[in-house]
C-alpha cells in the first residue's frame, strides 16, 4: 500500500507541477494613475527602506533584525514569479516604501490588494500590511509598532484562530482623539487560505459611501458599513471613509513561520485600473487544477490516500484484465492452446495420461481404458 501511495503521489505530483505551472514571466505594465504598484520583477530597489529602529538606545540593539530578500518561491509550481519574502522565523521584520503620491480620500475608492504566500505551514503570525498616515515626521527608516497608520489589512494566525484583519484608525469628531475599528469577522473557514501552500490574493475595496468589501481570489467574503459593522461602531453623524491621508506602505511583523512571501501591491483609486492589474498579475497564473486539489486534501485528511489507490488501481487492473491477450498456458502452435470463447474441446488420449494423479489410482482407470480401446480396435479388424 505504501508503495502504491508513493508512485501514485510521484505521478500526481508531476502532472500537477506540469498543470500547476505559471505562464512565462512578462513584464507587468504600471499605471501611473496608480499610487502605488509593485509587482517585485527584479531585486529590492532604494524605494523599499528596511526599519532601523532600536529597541535599546543605548546599546544601540536593532528591533527589527528580520532578512528580507527578493526571491523566487521554492515550490516549482511557481518558479517563475519573484517576490518579497519575509525569511527569519521568530524575529521582528519591518519594511516601507513611500507611495507615489498621497492617497487623499475624497469622492473615490479605495483599492488595496496583493498576494500572501505561506510557503510552510503557519504556526503563529501575521502577513497584514500597513497603509502608513501622511505626516511631516513620517521617518521610514524609523517604521515601527508605534508609527501611526490609517488602515491594516491582511491575513492572520494565532493557535487554531484564521482571521483576516481590516483596522482602521478613527478620528473622534469630538474628543479628537484616535481609535481603531475593527470589521468583525467572516462566518467562513478560512483555514485553507493558511494551509495549502498557494499564493492567494487579497484584496479591499472601501467606498465613499461608506461600505466595505473585502476579498480573497476575487471572491467576496466579507462586506459590510464602516458605521455599523466595525467594533466599536463608528459615530453617528461621522463620515468614517474622510481618513487620514496616506503616504507609504509597510510590513511590520513578527511570525514563528519564515519565507512568507508577498507579491504585486496595489494601491490605487479605481476599480478599472484595479482590474487590469489583476489581470497582469493575479489571473496569469492558472488556477488549481483537480490533481492539485486532491493533493491539497489529503493534508488534513490522509485516509484518502486509500481512497486514491483505490480509484485509481482499479481501472488499472480492469483495463489490463480486458485489454490484456486472454489465453491459456503455453505456445500457440499446440493443441490446447484455445481461447475462452472456443467450442469445447474433446479429451484426446494425451489429456487422459495427463490426469494421473500421484497416488496412482487414476493410473489403473487409464490403463483399463486404454486396454477396452485396444480390443476395440481388434474387433473391428476381425469384424472387417
Amino acid at each position: 500500500m505504501m508503495r502504491c501511495q508513493l508512485l501514485l503521489f510521484g505521478f500526481c505530483l508531476s502532472l500537477a507541477v506540469i498543470s500547476g505551472s505559471q505562464i512565462a514571466d512578462r513584464p507587468v505594465a504600471i499605471s501611473d494613475q496608480a499610487h502605488f504598484a509593485e509587482p517585485f520583477e527584479t531585486a529590492l530597489d532604494r524605494n523599499w527602506v528596511m526599519s532601523k529602529a532600536v529597541k535599546d538606545e543605548q546599546q544601540k540593539l536593532l528591533k527589527y533584525n528580520g532578512e528580507w530578500v527578493v526571491e523566487e518561491p521554492s515550490d516549482p509550481r511557481f518558479s517563475s514569479n519573484r517576490g518579497l519574502v519575509l525569511k527569519s522565523p521568530g524575529r521582528h521584520h519591518a519594511i516601507s516604501a513611500h507611495l507615489r503620491k498621497v492617497f487623499y480620500f475624497k469622492d473615490k475608492p479605495l483599492c488595496l490588494q496583493y498576494e500572501v504566500f505561506f510557503q510552510k505551514v503557519v504556526d503563529c503570525g501575521g502577513a497584514y500590511i500597513k497603509l502608513l498616515s501622511h505626516s511631516d515626521d513620517l521617518r521610514l527608516s524609523r517604521f515601527s509598532d508605534a508609527t501611526p497608520y490609517t488602515i491594516m489589512f491582511g491575513p492572520d494566525k494565532c493557535g487554531s484562530t484564521h482571521k483576516v484583519h481590516f483596522i482602521f484608525s478613527h478620528r473622534n469628531p469630538i474628543t479628537g482623539t484616535y481609535e481603531e475599528k475593527h470589521a468583525r469577522q467572516p462566518e467562513v473557514d478560512l483555514s485553507d487560505y493558511f494551509t495549502d501552500q498557494r499564493p492567494h490574493l487579497y484584496t479591499l475595496n472601501l467606498y465613499p459611501d461608506n461600505t466595505f468589501e473585502i476579498l480573497i481570489d476575487l471572491t467576496l467574503i466579507n462586506k459590510g458599513s464602516l458605521l455599523e459593522d466595525m467594533d466599536p461602531p463608528g459615530s453617528r453623524g461621522a463620515h468614517p471613509f474622510m481618513m487620514s491621508p496616506l503616504a507609504a506602505v509597510g510590513f511590520e511583523l513578527w511570525t514563528l513561520t519564515g519565507d512568507v512571501m508577498f507579491d504585486n501591491i496595489l494601491l490605487c483609486d479605481s476599480l478599472e485600473e484595479a482590474r487590469r492589474w489583476t489581470e497582469n498579475t493575479w489571473s496569469r497564473r492558472k488556477a488549481p487544477g483537480l490533481i492539485e486539489k486532491l493533493l491539497v486534501v489529503t493534508v488534513k485528511r490522509p485516509w484518502l490516500w486509500g481512497v486514491y489507490v483505490f480509484t485509481v488501481g482499479l481501472p488499472i487492473i480492469l483495463f489490463i484484465s480486458f485489454m490484456w491477450p486472454n489465453k491459456r498456458f503455453g505456445p500457440p502452435d499446440q493443441q490446447y492452446y484455445y481461447k475462452k470463447t472456443d467450442e469445447p474441446q474433446t479429451d484426446g488420449p494425451q489429456d487422459v495420461e495427463e490426469h494421473v494423479t500421484h497416488d496412482g489410482v487414476n493410473q489403473t482407470r487409464v490403463e483399463a481404458k486404454s486396454r477396452a480401446v485396444k480390443r476395440a480396435l481388434r474387433n473391428s479388424d476381425v469384424t472387417g
